[in-house]
């Protein structure tokens, strides 16, 4: 096997890394699903902006599906999700 250079795609790695894809992208929309109502709760209260919206989602201290501090982008793919 000396000299021989492996060549192309794994296809274990490539059906680990759609199966990755497939589970983040399913954890998003139940977390999406999830926080959806207090969006909606957020703007029935006055929230007029999507970084409004993020501010509120941080001050109740609800993280992101990875955890992490919203941002107006964060909020607007979830509702894009959601309708």
């Amino acid at each position: 096997m000396a000299g021989k250079m492996k060549t192309g795609i794994d296809p274990f790695a490539c059906k680990g890394r759609q199966t990755s894809i497939q589970v983040r992208r399913e954890r998003a929309r139940q977390h999406a699903a999830h926080v959806t109502p207090v969006i909606n709760e957020v703007r029935a209260g006055g929230a007029m902006t999507l970084r409004a919206v993020a501010d509120a989602l941080n001050a109740r201290g609800i993280p992101t599906a990875r955890g992490r501090q919203w941002s107006a982008t964060q909020v607007r793919r979830v509702m894009t999700w959601t309708a």
